[in-house]
């Protein structure tokens, strides 16, 4: 059993600096976009906030992904825990998720294993296509030997009729020849 440590994304207790903080006159701004006036008014009222270092550090620590916290967005803390060390804001998928091992490089066994059946399905799902599609041509095996240019093909040789290419000679029944040229293979 593989155990992944991850920051916490909620703490346990409200911390006590929380309670100084200057956006607790306006609630409205709790949910806001990143970018926008409302992220403009938020970063103003931080600005002027006693805690605001308490609380970048704190959304630091906690790798928050959301909202602006200490007059930081989520571009600015990821900026800042690259720099610094600490955990990348990010919103991470379930473990045992092809997302998580591709986007996210989580190499566990149930990502590694969400990521092989992913594979296997899109895979399956492309020779299927190819299929409907009626992509493979089927050769042609040469019967007789035959003149293409300064090419000598012998018999038994594989030609695939490709389109957009003239289509080899082949003799028809009741002509001089009697033999074909070429004979589909199965």
């Amino acid at each position: 059993m593989t155990t992944v440590a991850e920051p916490p994304r909620l703490p346990r207790t409200v911390p006590d600096w929380h309670e100084r903080g200057a956006c607790n006159l306006f609630p409205e701004l709790d949910f806001i976009e990143a970018r926008g006036p409302a992220a403009l008014a938020a970063r103003v009222i931080c600005r002027a906030c006693p805690v605001r270092l308490q609380c970048a550090t704190d959304a630091l620590e906690r790798g928050e992904p959301w909202g602006i916290w200490g007059g930081l967005d989520r571009k600015d803390r990821k900026e800042i825990a690259l720099e610094l060390g600490y955990p990348v804001p990010a919103v991470l998928p379930e473990h045992g998720t092809n997302s998580r091992y591709a986007k996210h490089g989580c190499t566990c066994p149930d990502c590694r294993r969400a990521h092989a059946l992913y594979e296997f399905d899109r895979r399956a799902r492309a020779r299927k296509a190819a299929r409907d599609r009626d992509v493979w041509v089927s050769p042609a095996e040469l019967v007789q030997p035959l003149k293409v240019g300064r090419h000598l093909l012998g018999p038994g040789q594989l030609v695939l009729p490709l389109p957009g290419l003239p289509p080899l000679p082949a003799a028809e029944p009741g002509s001089a020849s009697e033999r074909p040229v070429l004979r589909l293979v199965a």
